[in-house]
């Protein structure tokens, strides 16, 4: 069974990853040119998902991880068909399923990358290995000493904005009934 997986984020890629261990042939399509950047969701860790085989790769700590290079690592370790670059509307090769791993949420953040000892108090803190730490709030981003490292944006609910409810709905949608 030939499956197209639409979304290359850490959810396309948890779905992408159970699929292919349970035998089927999965092609991911993404939009943007690159899996995992730019980064519009944050890399906080809940701890529910066992990261241990990406943790030399990603800054892993117990809240944070740097997101866009799980993604990437996830991608590298998944021998699938990638069509980057791509409107999934515009594939024209029959797949038996489809599904669609693309965010519905409408609730609009920002986020800022800074120093440990500079982050601000915001709704989503992770903090990284490395010494950076990520801040994401769905007010203004507030200042920092030195100014940010690196500016996100990004659409998700605070509920799923976590690696481990990404990775967990794709595990939930690769189960699903394919039809």
């Amino acid at each position: 069974m030939k499956i197209l997986i639409i979304g290359a984020g850490l959810t396309g890629l948890s779905c992408a990853q159970e699929l292919h261990h349970q035998g089927y042939d999965v092609t991911i399509v993404e939009s943007r040119a690159e899996i995992g950047h730019p980064q519009d969701k944050p890399g906080m860790v809940l701890g529910q998902v066992d990261l241990s085989q990406y943790a030399p790769f990603i800054h892993l700590t117990e809240t944070g991880c740097r997101r866009p290079w799980l993604a990437k690592s996830m991608a590298q370790q998944l021998p699938i068909t990638y069509i980057l670059r791509t409107q999934a509307t515009t594939i024209i090769e029959d797949y038996d399923h489809i599904i669609d791993t693309r965010n519905q949420s409408e609730s609009k953040w920002v986020g800022g990358i800074t120093l440990t000892g500079r982050e601000p108090q915001t709704e989503i803190v992770a903090h990284r290995s490395d010494g950076t730490v990520e801040c994401w709030t769905q007010g203004p981003l507030p200042e920092v000493e030195g100014g940010w490292i690196e500016l996100m944006s990004g659409t998700f609910d605070e509920e799923n904005a976590s690696v481990d409810t990404s990775i967990s709905r794709g595990i939930e949608l690769a189960s699903e009934p394919k039809v």
